[in-house]
């Protein structure tokens, strides 16, 4: 799916509370979770490294190497029982947190480049708008799957350094 300024694919999920749903006990500030993966990025050597909230919508970017990068948080409500659902974007931060530290463990270890344990994140521009590498693979996953797409990396690149 191609974005627009200021659209997202942000995925929402709702939880019952006391479900087991991972880090549901969380009890570390979001804040705290978005420095720690900041300070991550920054000790692979990223740059350029934004947080952007919207309402409830949060999206971390940041470069790599020059290459662009988005990671958005999932909106993670809480219900509850006679009372509003609860927005708990503690829970979602630790969960990109831990799921990006993840990632990363191949790259520590010498067995995947940056690029390749990030490729999911890799940011798109195009005239239609941003959308991630992730969201294309998943877009044409059929006509993938079927051989009968052409990947051309040399369009994915211009498509990102039109972006710079």
């Amino acid at each position: 799916m191609l974005l627009s300024e200021g659209e997202t694919t942000v995925k929402k999920i709702y939880i019952k509370p006391k479900s087991g749903f991972p880090y549901q006990g969380t009890d570390v500030p979001f804040e705290q979770s978005v420095e720690d993966i900041k300070a991550l990025l920054r000790k692979f050597k990223c740059d350029e490294i934004l947080s952007h909230e919207a309402g409830d919508k949060i999206t971390i970017a940041f470069k790599k190497e020059g290459v662009p990068y988005i990671m958005e948080f999932p909106e993670i409500y809480e219900e509850r029982k006679n009372q509003p659902t609860r927005l708990r974007m503690d829970i979602s931060a630790r969960i990109i947190l831990n799921q990006v530290k993840a990632l990363l463990i191949d790259v520590e270890i010498g067995a995947l480049s940056f690029m390749q344990a990030m490729l999911r994140m890799v940011a798109l521009q195009s005239p239609q708008g941003i959308t991630t590498l992730g969201e294309v693979v998943e877009m044409q996953k059929d006509n993938i799957l079927r051989g009968q797409i052409e990947f051309d990396p040399t369009k994915v690149k211009a498509l990102m350094e039109a972006k710079e």
